[in-house]
């Protein structure tokens, strides 16, 4: 076999491959949300996956982001500049600060988990970032404020929790420079830092 037989060949072989996960990763994004969760590893408790082969898999105690290598992933990677190899992102809890949430309508929705060293969010990173997962379709916001409301309750249960089996008593005042650290956040909403703010300054 020539050298240029042999190259045909490994392009050739290469080309299917990418046809052969592009199908899977549709397959797997049109399927209902149980069924997702059967194809993922063990302990996922909620899975989504869009049409370009991300796949968010949340567990108790960490997210993970998977990107997977397809003929659009590809594409996407040449005109865009993206890279275009498969990788994971892994998030615990303990490390994550916040979640951005956008949900889909005209333009796309994405989930994004937030770290102290991902630094200042920017429109590339919620939409391509290695920490986000962008999604089409009103249909899976549904699904997306389910995941959201998750992520956030694990992330601040651990950031409430006892440090060391021991509950530390924080005054009113630290109580509610905490809250609104989670406001600024986007971990609560603006209604439930109100209700939290009257609670502890007696209103």
């Amino acid at each position: 076999m020539s050298i240029f037989d042999k190259a045909k060949s490994a392009v050739k072989n290469y080309t299917d491959s990418l046809k052969e996960q592009e199908e899977k990763n549709k397959e797997m994004a049109n399927a209902p949300m149980e069924e997702r969760i059967k194809m993922r590893p063990e302990g996922v408790k909620y899975c989504m996956v869009n049409n370009s082969g991300k796949i968010l898999d949340v567990y108790e105690n960490k997210v993970v982001f998977t990107s997977t290598q397809s003929t659009s992933t590809v594409v996407t990677g040449l005109v865009f500049g993206t890279s275009m190899t498969q990788g994971e992102k892994t998030i615990y809890y303990k490390d994550a600060i916040g979640v951005q949430y956008k949900p889909s309508s005209i333009a796309d929705g994405y989930i994004q988990v937030e770290t102290a060293a991902g630094g200042v969010s920017t429109s590339g990173s919620q939409y391509g970032g290695e920490n986000a997962i962008q999604f089409s379709g009103k249909e899976r916001n549904e699904e997306a404020e389910i995941i959201v409301a998750y992520i956030r309750k694990q992330i601040e249960d651990i950031k409430n929790a006892p440090v060391g089996g021991v509950v530390q008593q924080l005054s009113p005042a630290e109580e509610l420079k905490k809250f609104k650290e989670l406001l600024d956040l986007g971990v609560i909403s603006q209604e439930e830092f109100d209700a939290k703010k009257n609670q502890l300054l007696g209103i």
